[in-house]
């Protein structure tokens, strides 16, 4: 598993290494024909991996918003929750609004989406940040650290995840 910023770490230096993706429905296997909700998890995915942020928004802050969704859909709807809270706690591509971020993050976790509680962790117990707060710190660090203990001999789980929220707790 891979946080969310290490992703954007990866496809940023793809995008620079090998040039932009073609983000065009056809490009990534998808045709006008397929479920909406796929058509624009899959472009704003496309256009995160080329740095386009902005782009990215603007697809899944659609999805985000579909009332009628394909039940097995439904995921995909709850997954750009935690990424449309990432790009706009941070600013990348959409303008800053860490509250609105918390929003988004706290919705996907009641939605089941669990990476979201490591960035409500981190964005609590970050004393940088303008959301630094111990008492929601510790709440949402220890049950990252739940989450992510769990996977912790998972082969692909992000140890720097774990790592990050063990240093997080130790200074809450």
């Amino acid at each position: 598993m891979k946080s969310l910023l290490t992703f954007f770490v990866l496809t940023s230096l793809s995008a620079f290494s090998k040039g932009k993706e073609d983000c065009s429905l056809k490009a990534i296997g998808l045709s006008n024909d397929d479920d909406i909700a796929h058509q624009l998890y899959y472009t704003g995915t496309c256009h995160c991996r080329n740095g386009e942020y902005g782009k990215s928004a603007n697809s899944w802050e659609k999805l985000a918003v579909l009332e009628e969704v394909n039940p097995d859909s439904k995921k995909l709807q709850i997954n750009v929750l935690n990424n449309l809270g990432y790009l706009m706690f941070f600013g990348y591509g959409i303008e800053e609004n860490k509250e609105k971020a918390i929003e988004f993050w706290k919705k996907a976790i009641s939605l089941g989406q669990y990476e979201s509680e490591y960035h409500l962790c981190h964005a609590f117990a970050d004393s940088d940040e303008p959301t630094y707060n111990k008492v929601k710190a510790k709440k949402h660090c220890d049950k990252a650290y739940l989450i992510y203990s769990d996977l912790e001999n998972t082969p692909g789980a992000d140890a720097e995840i774990l790592k990050q929220i063990k240093e997080y707790r130790e200074r809450i």
